[in-house]
């Protein structure tokens, strides 16, 4: 599948480690069981490539703008391809000072949020990363979208154990769920997940992507959402909103997010910080019943599983990327 993808990408004059690096965090968000957010990505990124949204050709571009404060310039690049140089630069840095930020610009999507943090965790970092979307959520009976559902995602070490990670939207759901019920044939989808256009509560998929999704805690998800827009926008001085989304494509193809890595072997000290992750989550462990696990364990489990027996792929998106295939002169592999 990783092969298959990369040689997709490459159809678009992607360049060759630039697929090859998208396609891998493609599959491994796959093998971690994020279904919304790995290959079935792939076609809405390879159409945003021949239209010209994103740049095939961009070479991202990290510069120091204060004391551990960088900002890198995507140049409208694939998403997957920004954030990894995004956070290699940040990481780099942190090897050396403690805390490290990084506004991010011109980006396209980035998929899930997850893959670049637990990356940074599981090279001994604490990582944050935020990311800004178009207007896709509101509360009921709002005209129409008002703000993104702009995901949010952190990560850090546990010794002995799977990182932790943490990898969520400020919707009830993220867009690409309803996107997946209309690929699939879903005829309903809760009440809760989002509104029609005309501001109310709908089960019908393809009116939710029509409307707007709706907010985790009401306006406390919203609150979230304004955070990032502070991190992900304004600390950049981004003041116009990315391109609006429509049908089940993908998130904007120039986007603004914002990244953190802290060093835990420059502040406290790597065996006090292992130390104190493992009391409170001990705790956590112990008090959460039966069955209980931490934020990431999950997807660890998943990812040794699905490399053992194999990524499956629902019946819609398989023919999605059969067409896919046939486009692009790449049979998808049985």
């Amino acid at each position: 599948m990783q092969d298959w993808a990369s040689a997709v990408l490459a159809t678009q004059g992607v360049d060759s480690a630039d697929a090859a690096l998208t396609a891998r965090l493609l599959v491994r968000t796959s093998l971690r069981g994020i279904d919304t957010h790995g290959i079935a990505r792939l076609p809405g990124y390879v159409d945003r490539l021949a239209s010209g949204e994103v740049n095939a050709h961009a070479t991202p571009r990290t510069e120091e703008a204060g004391p551990g404060w960088l900002r890198c310039d995507g140049q409208g690049g694939l998403g997957q391809v920004v954030a990894h140089h995004a956070f290699e630069q940040a990481m780099a840095r942190a090897r050396q000072q403690p805390l490290v930020a990084c506004h991010v610009r011109a980006t396209g999507h980035l998929g899930a949020l997850s893959a670049y943090v637990a990356a940074a965790a599981e090279q001994g970092f604490f990582a944050f990363l935020c990311q800004r979307t178009p207007p896709v959520m509101a509360l009921p009976g709002a005209s129409g979208p008002v703000i993104g559902n702009n995901p949010l995602a952190f990560a850090l070490p546990v010794a002995g154990r799977a990182p932790l990670v943490f990898d969520m939207a400020n919707s009830v759901v993220a867009r690409g769920h309803a996107a997946q019920a209309v690929r699939e044939g879903q005829a309903a989808i809760p009440s809760e997940w989002a509104l029609g256009p005309d501001g109310q509560p709908t089960t019908d998929p393809v009116r939710a992507l029509q409307g707007a999704m709706q907010p985790i805690a009401g306006h406390k998800g919203l609150g979230l959402a304004m955070l990032v827009e502070c991190l992900a926008a304004s600390m950049g001085g981004i003041a116009s909103a990315p391109d609006a989304v429509t049908g089940t494509a993908g998130s904007a193809a120039n986007a603004s997010a914002f990244a953190l890595v802290v060093n835990p072997a420059l502040t406290t000290g790597r065996e006090t910080f292992d130390a104190s992750v493992s009391a409170w989550l001990q705790t956590y462990l112990s008090a959460g019943g039966p069955g209980v696990r931490y934020p990431g364990q999950r997807q660890a489990m998943c990812e040794q599983q699905r490399s053992r027996d194999g990524i499956p792929l629902p019946a819609g998106l398989r023919a999605e990327l059969q067409t896919l295939g046939e486009r692009t002169g790449h049979t998808l592999p049985a």
